[in-house]
């Protein structure tokens, strides 16, 4: 049911960081969210922040996802990005007809959906739906997750072509493969869904490309439509800002707490210029990654809001906003151990965690500075792009 006390999700973000602090290291050691940690997510409304208002959800607009994201960060990176799967899961689903919204919130709004839009299975086209088969690696949150979307392709008869969908499924008709062992990100249970001839009827199938050029938006214009991935990936950049922003108030916490040089130079870290240089550094850097994705938020919400797709040189431009971001909040913890020293890395060691936790989430594909430098090269030089509805 809606819990009618949670008015602000920031704020209830912000009471949450002390409570995911202390289950992080057992949200790791499990390789999931904690039972504590899920109840307290969904108690607090984190997981109807994608949900529509028409639904007892938020309805919430992606910059309040990303600052309730970053500060979710601040105690559980894996909290915070299980959050933004929830979030752009729910943005997906929620471009579903009436009636299958219905079935996934109407009763229970903190009903959310992870998934993966890349099409690793196969799919078949049985009368009045799809059949899909295979194995759709890596889905964030599927442990908790009710409902699944898998990312699947079909032949577009009236173009040509390959157009690219997703299907939703009940989590419960799929497998999943525990093969989540990685260095960083553990808790988020990223593991592999395996479906073996599941049935998907096609009012629970989205079209990228209906997404794209606006389809679902016009019908419901009073609910702004997301148009492209970017509407859901921002959120997973604000994990990564809030990593290192908590990296940054905890070595200057350390160091202005009075901690001893290892210089023959200096008494204090705090005295030193290279400490001082490194720190501030770090903090510009924590800075224009905020600054990138706060920006890249605002002007994909106006454009939402104004029901219209941003140009080609805008996407491109916000793609690379959100991996550029994505990069100096990883430089910036890089900058911050130098500074804490090596102690940083001894097994369970908060910021042990935070390296391992920022150096796997800023690979993800979708925050790849390589790829979105290209497409970004491009777009600014008249290159030809090929016509992606994830472009």
């Amino acid at each position: 049911m809606f819990h009618a006390d949670v008015e602000d999700p920031r704020e209830a973000a912000r009471s949450l960081v002390p409570l995911l602090a202390d289950e992080a290291a057992r949200t790791e050691d499990e390789r999931r969210l904690t039972d504590v940690s899920v109840a307290a997510l969904r108690r607090s409304g984190m997981f109807r922040l994608g949900t529509p208002a028409a639904l007892g959800g938020h309805g919430a607009d992606i910059r309040t996802a990303v600052e309730v994201c970053e500060e979710l960060a601040r105690g559980c990176a894996a909290g915070s990005w299980i959050v933004a799967i929830a979030y752009g899961g729910n943005l997906f689903a929620s471009q579903l007809p009436d009636a299958e919204r219905a079935t996934l919130w109407k009763e229970y709004p903190d009903t959310f959906v992870c998934g993966t839009a890349n099409p690793s299975g196969s799919a078949r086209r049985t009368v009045g739906g799809w059949t899909l088969s295979g194995r759709w690696p890596w889905i964030s949150g599927i442990h908790h997750a009710a409902w699944t979307l898998l990312g699947l392709t079909w032949t577009d008869d009236e173009h040509g072509g390959r157009e690219r969908g997703m299907a939703l499924v009940p989590t419960s008709a799929l497998t999943v493969d525990d093969v989540w062992h990685v260095a960083g990100m553990r808790g988020t249970g990223s593991n592999v869904a395996v479906a073996e001839d599941v049935f998907v009827p096609d009012a629970r199938v989205i079209s990228l490309t209906d997404m794209a050029n606006g389809t679902y938006r016009r019908l419901r214009p009073d609910e702004p439509r997301i148009t492209f991935h970017l509407s859901i990936n921002l959120p997973l950049v604000a994990t990564a800002v809030g990593i290192a922003a908590a990296t940054l108030d905890r070595v200057v916490q350390s160091v202005a707490d009075g901690r001893r040089a290892v210089s023959p130079l200096y008494g204090l870290v705090a005295e030193t210029p290279a400490h001082q240089l490194n720190v501030a550094d770090a903090a510009v850097l924590v800075d224009t990654a905020r600054l990138h994705l706060r920006r890249a938020a605002d002007e994909v919400d106006a454009d939402a809001r104004a029901g219209r797709r941003p140009a080609l040189a805008d996407r491109a431009r916000l793609r690379m906003d959100a991996a550029h971001a994505t990069r100096c909040a990883r430089d910036a913890v890089s900058l911050l151990l130098d500074t804490a020293g090596a102690g940083s890395f001894a097994d369970g060691s908060p910021l042990q965690r935070a390296w391992r936790d920022i150096e796997t989430a800023s690979r993800h594909a979708a925050l790849s500075v390589q790829t979105s430098k290209e497409i970004y090269g491009r777009a600014l030089l008249g290159a030809e792009l090929p016509p992606s509805p994830a472009i």
